[in-house]
């Protein structure tokens, strides 16, 4: 997916302030939530989440790519903070 104003502000309810300020200003054809790179994943699945405390959770996502050519996996983690009574996403480490 690529990083414009408009596909952020769409995105934006599901994100942190902070978030949203950091990446405010990039103009990308990455895919700043997955891979931080123009390969975008085919699929993805949540192989674990891990409670940091009641307001803070981490979550490790799998991403996929399958073609007749290529079968590739990798991993994620998202960070997630609970805050007004929600939970958003607060870092993605890739």
């Amino acid at each position: 997916m690529k990083l414009s104003p408009e596909n952020l502000k769409q995105r934006e309810k599901f994100l942190t302030p902070e978030l949203v300020r950091s990446l405010e200003d990039q103009q990308t054809e990455n895919d700043v939530f997955t891979t931080n790179s123009p390969d975008h994943p085919k699929a993805f699945r949540t192989a674990a989440c891990e409670v940091v405390s009641a307001e803070k959770t981490v979550f490790e996502i799998v991403l996929f790519w399958r073609t007749d050519e290529r079968s590739e996996q990798r991993e994620i983690k998202v960070e997630t903070i609970k805050k007004d009574g929600k939970w958003l996403i607060d870092k993605i480490i890739n």
